[in-house]
């Protein structure tokens, strides 16, 4: 089952190199939602970080910059693991498969907005044969 999921990104992609020579660029996003208890008059935010593995293209990383609003899809999955403290932990994933910019970074200079693409789109599967 695909998921779509558009949130900002949390801090600049990472392309890691995996033995084998296989890339993968990863990164993080914050969505953000936000909603009324019954009787209160403000809202409340709730913040859900998930991390992300993108597998296609790494040529798109350097677009990938925090506070960019990225519109992505893929497949939801968890991670287990224990912090330094050895606390069990728990993370959201999303292993996306397409992903489509939608603005840049607030605090870009003008030099990076005039060759940033206002909205780059990666195919799914370009795969040569």
């Amino acid at each position: 089952m695909e998921t779509k999921v558009v949130a900002n990104i949390t801090a600049d992609a990472i392309v890691n190199v995996l033995e084998g020579g296989k890339s993968v660029v990863n990164f993080d996003v914050a969505i953000n939602d936000y909603f009324r208890k019954k009787g209160a008059k403000e809202n409340t935010k709730v913040t859900t970080y998930v991390r992300c593995a993108y597998w296609n293209h790494t040529g798109i990383a350097p677009y990938l910059k925090k506070g960019v609003l990225v519109e992505i899809t893929g497949r939801v999955g968890t991670q287990a693991y224990s912090s330094k403290d050895g606390t069990a932990k728990a993370a959201l994933t999303l292993t996306v498969q397409n992903i489509k910019l939608h603005g840049k970074p607030a605090n870009s200079t003008k030099n990076e907005a005039e060759t940033a693409p206002a909205n780059i789109t990666e195919p799914i599967d370009d795969l040569p044969f």
